[in-house]
């Protein structure tokens, strides 16, 4: 994301956070080619975050104890799995990895379905998840900016503090489940996204 550009435009002069179709968690469409995207959230209470991170999605199959990532550019990789109450383990090539599952199972399904975290290699919190439907999804955080919001009409003021934030008026639309984010003559499409959840505990580490 460039450098926000500074504008002084008041918050106390725009409708509060209750009044946009703005709210909830939403994921860049368009990546880097090394699979870089941006994942922006808008609170009721004016609050937002922007974090810019891994965002790779490919399908998976799950047969008996394998599990096959399939990456389309890159072939498959297979794993040895096994699961254990809220424990994930996954072997491939002798090195084991202990994912925890974030929520509840979902009843009746897959056992692998539903999302999983774990201590990624650089230090960070990584987060996977696999639908129903054969998709998986992973997301490695790198960075999050902590800032607020004002929303009016289909403008808005994002405001983010520190290195690389500022200020940035933009003008928005809804249209179902997507949101295109339009300033300085471009133009960003997200699509809206359930939020990852935090961590409460620090996952077990990868050995």
């Amino acid at each position: 994301m460039p450098v926000l550009l500074t504008l002084n435009v008041a918050a106390a002069q725009v409708a509060p956070a209750r009044a946009t179709p703005l709210l909830g968690t939403w994921e860049a469409v368009t990546r880097s080619a090394g699979g870089l995207g941006s994942t922006i959230s808008f609170g009721s209470d004016n609050t937002m975050s922007f974090t810019l991170g891994a965002m790779v999605d490919m399908k998976y199959k799950h047969a008996r104890d394998s599990l096959y990532i399939i990456d389309p550019q890159n072939g498959t990789n297979a794993f040895k799995i096994s699961i254990l109450r809220d424990t994930l383990v996954m072997v491939n090539e002798g090195r084991e990895q202990r994912e925890t599952r974030i929520g509840p199972p979902v009843s009746g399904s897959d056992p692998v379905i539903g999302r999983w975290t774990y201590l990624h290699y650089t230090g960070v919190p990584a987060f996977e998840e696999y639908t129903p439907g054969g998709d998986f999804k992973l997301r490695v955080p790198i960075r999050t900016l902590q800032g607020t919001y004002a929303a009016t009409g289909d403008s808005a003021m994002l405001h983010l503090p520190g290195p690389g934030g500022g200020d940035r008026k933009v003008r928005y639309a809804v249209v179902g489940d997507t949101l295109q984010l339009a300033w300085d003559g471009q133009t960003s499409r997200y699509v809206r996204a359930a939020p990852w959840a935090r961590l409460v505990a620090p996952p077990p580490e990868r050995k």
